[in-house]
């Protein structure tokens, strides 16, 4: 996975799971949308982290928007992004 700086990491589950709980999702809600990302990526030797980030947003807008308005504003507050 390439992030937004150019810097590449592996893909990492937890660190979805972990934003979804913080942005306000049950831990079975997140460990949810972190296994569907990762079924939907699995076997891309390349993948862009904003592409991680439009698919799990896009799961949260569907089932609970709350945590997706959360996740936004935390982006734009901490990243510039919206």
């Amino acid at each position: 996975m390439r992030k937004r700086n150019g810097k590449e990491e592996d893909f990492s589950k937890m660190k979805i799971v972990s934003a979804l709980i913080k942005a306000g999702s049950s831990v079975e809600l997140a460990d949810k949308i972190a296994e569907e990302c990762e079924s939907k990526f699995r076997g891309r030797e390349y993948v862009e982290s904003s592409e991680i980030r439009e698919f799990v947003l896009s799961k949260l807008k569907e089932v609970e928007k709350y945590s997706y308005e959360n996740w936004l504003r935390f982006d734009l507050k901490a990243k510039g992004l919206g």
